[in-house]
């Protein structure tokens, strides 16, 4: 079973009901988001590790406490966040300097906490939606500036006529996907 098959609230009564499956699945889902919050903040990657458990095991702790199980994301972000400052703050106290080049994760914006979840949610879709696709928008979004339209076609093997058309079913499929998996944006 794909991932963006069972929806975050799906998962999460499955998890409730103590299937592990669905836990593998959720981590799997939300992994990069969480550990990207964690290097972010300014973490050593051990550091960074042992909060990307802890928030894991926080989750898993208050599993039966979460309210709204669709947004599991912001939740974990939320969590990793404040255990990241608090073993910055733990580490400031122990070695009484702050490095002045590591970001300030107290005063990390939100508009930033939520470009990283965009990205694990894109992330998680391009590797759901099929292969002709994930190679299409590749083709598209991460081409050399310099590449045209029929460049792009001409590579991929399609007529530049029939290109748009294909981009577009493509750009809804991912659509679709991150809307599935919760994605509101």
């Amino acid at each position: 079973m794909n991932l963006s098959d069972r929806s975050d609230a799906d998962l999460w009564q499955a998890i409730c009901c103590g299937d592990e499956c669905a836990w593998r699945q959720l981590v799997d889902r939300y992994k990069a988001l969480v550990y990207s919050v964690c290097t972010y903040t300014g973490l050593t990657m051990s550091e960074a590790a042992d909060v990307f458990q802890d928030t894991w095991m926080q989750l898993f702790k208050h599993r039966r406490a979460l309210e709204d199980p669709s947004r599991v994301s912001s939740w974990l972000v939320t969590t990793a966040r404040r255990e990241a400052v608090r073993v910055r703050k733990r580490n400031t106290r122990v070695t009484s300097q702050v490095d002045s080049d590591t970001p300030d994760s107290q005063d990390l914006p939100d508009a930033q906490l939520e470009q990283l979840e965009l990205q694990a949610h894109l992330e998680i879709a391009l590797k759901e939606i099929d292969q002709p696709c994930r190679k299409l928008l590749h083709a598209f979004f991460f081409a050399a500036e310099d590449q045209s339209y029929d460049d792009i076609a001409r590579s991929m093997g399609y007529s530049p006529n029939t290109l748009g058309a294909k981009r577009r079913r493509c750009l809804e499929r991912l659509k679709r996907i991150l809307l599935d998996l919760g994605y509101d944006g």
